[in-house]
Parts: C-alpha cells; structure tokens; sequence
C-alpha cells in the first residue's frame, strides 16, 4: 500500500470517529407524533430519549421530553403548535434543555430558551448552561455572612437577607410585592450584585413596567430579565425559573454575587398543573400533582453561598388568597425557605407601606450577617413594635395609659412611621443606623408622627452636607463608637 493510500485511510478513519464521537448531536432515531393537543404532542419511535431532552418537529419547532413511557414519550412543545399534527415527523437532538449564557445578557430581556425579546441581536455565545443542575453539595457551602441590602428599612432592620439565602416574599395580590424585589435590585446598584428577574405568567405590560423601572434607575446595566409571559405556552413557563437559575449559576462560577427573584412561583405551580393535567397525572392537594414540593425544592436549594466564591441569593414570591398563608403553595414554599416577608393588606389599606407584618415575618439566618452597629441598632425593634402592638389595643377601647405604658406607645408610633418608606426610596445602611440609633434615644419621642420621617431625612441631610465623616465612619468601621454616639447626640440637639 502506497503512503498517499496509508495517510487517506487514516484520515477517513478518523474522520468517521470524530464524526461518531462529536459533540454535535447525530440525529439517529426518528418518531412521529402520535396526538397533540394543548402544547402536549404524544411521540412513538423515540426509545432511547432522555428525561428533558430537546426534541425537533419536522418544521424545525422545539419540544421537551418531559415524561417517558416504555411504548412513547411526551414532549412540551415550546412554540406554537399550528404546524403540528398527527404522524409529524419528530427527531431527537441528543441535547439536553440549555440556555445560552454570557456577560452579554446584562441588560437584556430574554425568554426561557435565550431568544431576545427585546428587538436586539441574539447574543453571541458558545457557552450553554442546562437549566436542571444539580445543587452545590454540602460541603461546597459556606455559612452565610455577608448582608445583602435591599435599602428597605424593615427588611434590613428586623428581618435581614444574607447573602446566598433564600428570603420568600409572600402576601395577597397588589400589597406590593413586586415593588419589594424592584427595590431590592435597584439597591444593588454600585454594589457588585447581579440580578436576574424571572418574570412567570405576568402580563407583558407589567414585565415592560418593571424593565422600564429598572431601566430609569440605571438597574439594567447589571440585570437580566427571563420572562414567559401569560400567553407563553405552560412549558415555558415551567421553564422559566429553571433557565434564570442557570444564567445565575453562570455567573456564580465566575464567583460573583448573583441576586435571583421569582416572580412568582405561584403561577409557576400553575404552569406545572396545567401540564399535570394534560400528562394524565393524578391530582393530590388543592388539585396539585404530587411532586409540586420537589420541583420548587429543587428550584431553591440551588442557591447557596460557595467557599471561597459567590453566592446566588433568593426571593421566591408567592401569592395568597385572602391571606390564607396555611394553603398548599404557600406552606411548601415557607418550608423550603430560610424565612418569608408577609405583606399584609389591611396594613397596604391603611397606608403603612411597605406593608409587612412584623408578626408574621421571619429571617432565620439573617440576623447572623448585619454588622454591628446595624445590630445594636436594631437588636430589639422587633420586641419594641410588638409590645406597642399589644398595648395599642387599650387605646383604641378609649384606655388612659400613664408612666411606662406611654412611653412604649409614643415611641412605637414613630417608629411605625419610620418603617413607612416610598417606592424606590433607598436607605443605606449607615444611613439606618444613624434613624434608629436616634430613635432609640428618644430624638423623635416630642415630634408629631406626621414629621418623623421629614424630621429623619432632615438630619440625614444635614450630616451629608455637614458631617459627612459620620457617615463614613460607621461605613467603614461597621460599629457605632462612643464618638460617633456623641457626635450624633449633640448634632440631634442642635436641631
């Protein structure tokens, strides 16, 4: 044999296993649907596909293999379905679920699979993430220390997020829940926080409110925004949370800090019926499937907080009905979480916003990342506005109160008007320690309660443009020294 023949062969030879071997998919086993019905195609022919696998019609739509029998396989198609039908061709891709990743998604608006809809190019990018991963193992965590700042003063004060928990946002429809997580990714400005919001089931016109929001505050610049819209078909919205998970682990790997909301996984679970449903599944509680606690448990216990790296920081939002947090949904979700934010909306009613009920609220592992003069600060407003709560009733059955009593009651009305704060108000958190550290000492005691939060916003001022060392200092040192107590006290009785 001839070295020309000896080098062709060997060339063929290799060319035929790089071809076997290949990462792209080789097209090897073809099915055809065998019925369709709601985004549902029933496929026959497909027997060796995998759970979750990318599956394409014939008219070059994309379906997901969500369910495997031993005679066919059932595939979520993820476009529209008018082209198809009875006896369509359908082949696999080898490809399990992915989305496309990159830095170039900061500042987009995207759907689950990584289409741009926003009218821009699709992004760039060689590097796909799957949207099912498995949780980072126990031993890869680290405990979580470092508090993430969402500039509202009742969360950061009485019930602080840290960085890599899992805070759920919980409360009836319209108490301003949205606006919570809204403010949240606006306060993450300067702050080396990357935000994914994950828009499931909501209108197109509310995802555009919070991207223009987002967009006025200068928040897109390190955001990215994952929404199915209520007219996407229920796989994508499915879908949805999974693909904003992936974009966040994306960037976890990269060791930064990731903050991921779920707005709401409420109408996810809604998806997931509706494709239960379709599926022949049997109902269980409340007319939902049996695994609706693994697929959200699964969801959020993928954000952690890694050793030596970045942290991927959760707030699952969860509607109630008529303040029913004992339902299925919600109770799955508050035991999952590290903690929930209850929005109340008697308390939205009478104009206490943001309306959480200090009651019913709790941040379990929060309380360990504050820093210590945010501690101090706040270590007992908690037990403060629960006494006045519980002394406030006499008052209202016409009670005269004296001596102690009055005192609880007068201090804890300003400090319920220092818990109201507007939308997209921002505190910092040396900003709080110098409201509530004057409260605590009784600056605000003799102010009517209509004045407090001027009077607060006044001497905040003043501080910025004539003591702004105060301020710095508590940022750097993170305590509240004896000078700056002092400093604090004389300014606050100048004024």
């Amino acid at each position: 044999m001839k070295v020309n023949d000896s080098v062709e062969s060997f060339r063929k030879a290799l060319k035929e296993a790089v071809d076997e071997y290949s990462l792209k998919p080789v097209i090897k086993e073809q099915g055809t649907v065998r019925s369709v019905e709601e985004g549902i195609a029933v496929v026959s022919g497909l027997p060796n596909a995998m759970f979750y696998e990318v599956v394409r019609f014939s008219n070059n739509l994309k379906g997901i293999v969500i369910d495997i029998k031993e005679d066919r396989v059932t595939a979520v198609i993820l476009e529209k379905e008018e082209n198809v039908e009875i006896n369509t061709p359908v082949y696999r891709t080898g490809y399990i679920v992915s989305v496309p990743v990159s830095d170039q998604l900061l500042g987009r608006i995207i759907d689950p699979l990584g289409k741009p809809l926003d009218g821009k190019p699709p992004v760039k990018t060689t590097v796909y993430y799957p949207v099912e991963r498995e949780a980072p193992a126990l031993f890869d965590r680290d405990f979580v220390k470092d508090q993430l700042y969402t500039g509202i003063k009742v969360i950061d004060c009485m019930f602080p997020i840290g960085k890599g928990q899992r805070e759920l946002i919980l409360g009836d429809p319209s108490t301003g829940k949205t606006s919570i997580a809204v403010d949240t990714i606006v306060n993450q400005k300067d702050k080396d926080v990357i935000c994914i919001y994950v828009s499931i089931g909501q209108r197109k016109q509310s995802v555009l409110d919070v991207y223009t929001t987002l967009k006025k505050y200068g928040a897109m610049d390190y955001t990215v925004i994952v929404s199915a819209t209520s007219d996407s078909y229920p796989g994508l919205q499915f879908l949805s949370p999974y693909s904003g998970t992936a974009i966040a682990e994306y960037f976890l790997d990269k060791n930064k800090d990731v903050l991921i909301v779920y707005d709401d996984l409420t109408k996810h679970a809604f998806a997931y019926q509706s494709l239960s449903l379709l599926l022949k599944r049997p109902p269980g509680r409340e007319a939902f499937p049996g695994d609706i606690f693994y697929i959200h448990s699964r969801l959020l216990e993928r954000a952690c907080k890694i050793k030596d790296g970045g942290s991927i920081t959760a707030l699952p939002v969860v509607e109630t009905q008529a303040g029913r947090i004992s339902s299925y949904i919600p109770t799955n979700v508050i035991s999952i979480t590290d903690g929930q934010i209850y929005l109340d909306s008697n308390l939205f009613n009478i104009n206490q916003r943001p309306a959480v009920d200090v009651g019913k609220s709790v941040s379990r592992i929060g309380g360990k990342t504050q820093i210590p003069a945010l501690k101090e600060v706040a270590e007992f407003l908690r037990l403060y506005y629960a006494q006045f709560l519980e002394v406030e009733i006499f008052t209202k059955l016409g009670v005269k109160v004296f001596g102690e009593t009055a005192k609880i009651i007068r201090r804890g009305k300003r400090l319920r008007e220092l818990l109201k704060q507007p939308k997209l108000k921002s505190y910092q958190v040396e900003e709080q320690v110098v409201i509530f550290f004057l409260l605590n000492e009784g600056y605000f005691d003799n102010i009517p309660e209509d004045q407090v939060n001027d009077r607060a916003d006044f001497i905040l001022k003043r501080i910025k443009t004539e003591y702004p060392e105060i301020l710095k200092d508590i940022k750097i040192s993170k305590v509240l020294t004896s000078q700056i107590k002092e400093k604090l006290k004389k300014l606050a009785e100048e004024l």
